[in-house]
């Protein structure tokens, strides 16, 4: 399958092109979210299935990272909870809170949170960030998430990000640094599909590091 520039978001977002991945490799690699959150392996909808996910996902500290490489592409999500980066979790309010969270959306949008083997030759191509708050209406029928404030004051936040790598059969580790830029996280649990197999893996700040099997 080969991915043009700019269409990640686009794989993130539609639910037919994760249900078609599930139907394949990615159904054993998302099985358990497979079966707490809908047959296409990824969607959720809105209602109580959606809010028993948000529950039992939204942990302060902890986020989820979704990685698939497919030819040149490499695609990764990245979806926490805001605090992990912000500190709160509503509308900035004061001037150093608005601040603080323009900053937040730089640094989520800078091309700094992940490094590659050099010998792959990887090149961000596109990123897109969904976020009520951060990215006001960012989010839509098509996304797969809740990213707005729920009742319990809660509220999530997805980036997506697109990469073309020359060399993809040389990339052998993938550097996670969004320790190092938001130190709200303590771990990261991983899901990646790889052509030579599935990864998962428990991310610290202290083991930061995903080996490409």
């Amino acid at each position: 399958m080969k991915y043009n520039e700019g269409t990640l978001m686009t794989k993130f977002e539609v639910r037919s092109v994760w249900g078609k991945l599930a139907a394949t490799a990615v159904a054993a690699l998302f099985a358990t979210t497979a079966m707490a959150h809908g047959s296409d392996g990824h969607s959720h909808d809105h209602g109580k299935a959606s809010s028993r996910h948000n529950d039992a996902a939204h942990v302060h500290g902890q986020g989820e990272l979704e990685i698939v490489q497919d030819g040149n592409g490499l695609f990764i999500s990245l979806s926490s909870p805001l605090e992990n980066v912000l500190g709160f979790e509503r509308a900035p309010k004061t001037d150093a809170e608005k601040v603080k969270a323009r900053r937040v959306v730089s640094l989520l949008k800078a091309n700094g949170l992940f490094a590659f083997s050099p010998e792959a030759q990887c090149k961000r191509t596109g990123h897109k960030l969904y976020s009520e708050i951060l990215n006001p209406h960012s989010h839509g029928a098509a996304d797969d998430h809740q990213h707005h404030e729920d009742a319990s004051g809660h509220s999530d936040f997805r980036a997506s990000y697109e990469f073309e790598c020359e060399q993809p059969a040389k990339l052998k580790v993938i550097d996670v640094r969004v320790f190092r830029q938001f130190s709200g996280f303590e771990k990261i649990e991983v899901q990646a599909l790889f052509p030579k197999g599935q990864v998962g893996a428990s991310l610290t700040p202290k083991q930061s590091t995903l080996v490409v099997q």
